[in-house]
């Protein structure tokens, strides 16, 4: 049977708030649900800033924390300064990829920092535009992260001593089988996505689950290195066939 994470990008104090709140009224309906909220450190990208920002941010996310939601570093200031789109060849640009080692453990502690000053971090990380490198991946094993919400699959899998939790869709595609990431992004929502998205939430609540339990589900043996393989050469042709 299928279950699925909820994911949110790009949270930060100027997200689009109104439009994340029917999301916030579904998990107060729901507390078993616990979704997982990328959090930039120190937003510094204006396309994230859509709304007044939320002088009670951090206070709202110590709440979430408190609540058993899942925190998730989003990068540190979601600047996009890099080329390329990593190991998962799916985004153009990157925070991370392609600097050396010592240059993103830098840049990746800068945002931990952050996190743990304000008593939320956990060892969690979602790169922006889906964009990392093995020296990503090392260099979060070396702060202590544990986890990535990012990979092709439907199953975690380990990758330089990380635990990758596939994120595949944006809508609630699936094949009955397996674990699914809905990554969802209130600040380009639609109504009409945003309406389908919940519809789904609550017609299948029972089949949500967070982001721990998820990481700790295990594929057949047999099934998981087919699954990334054939996921992966789909979504490659399906983003290219968009793109052109």
């Amino acid at each position: 049977m299928s279950r699925f994470v909820i994911r949110f990008d790009d949270v930060c104090p100027g997200m689009a708030w109104a439009r994340f709140q029917p999301f916030l009224d579904f998990f107060d309906r729901h507390p078993h649900v616990k979704p997982l909220l990328g959090i930039v450190p120190d937003n510094r990208d204006p396309k994230l800033d859509v709304a007044p920002p939320r002088a009670d941010f951090w206070d709202l996310a110590r709440q979430w924390h408190a609540r058993g939601w899942t925190i998730a570093q989003h990068g540190t200031t979601h600047e996009y300064s890099q080329p390329g789109g990593g190991l998962l060849g799916i985004g153009k640009k990157s925070e991370f990829t392609g600097l050396t080692l010592d240059e993103q453990t830098q840049r990746l502690a800068r945002g931990q920092a952050i996190l743990q000053r304000e008593g939320v971090w956990q060892p969690c990380f979602m790169a922006p535009s889906h964009s990392f490198d093995r020296n990503t991946l090392r260099a979060l094993r070396e702060l202590g992260f544990e986890a990535v919400t990012d990979g092709y699959g439907l199953y975690p899998y380990e990758l330089e001593g990380i635990t990758l939790v596939p994120q595949l869709f944006s809508t609630p595609l699936h094949l009955g089988f397996g674990v699914y990431t809905l990554c969802l992004h209130v600040n380009s929502m639609s109504d009409a996505r945003l309406v389908a998205t919940l519809r789904f939430m609550t017609q299948h609540a029972g089949r949500l689950i967070g982001f721990d339990e998820a990481r700790r589900a295990r594929a057949p043996r047999l099934l998981a290195p087919a699954a990334r393989a054939v996921s992966s050469s789909a979504l490659r042709t399906l983003r290219l066939a968009r793109r052109s």
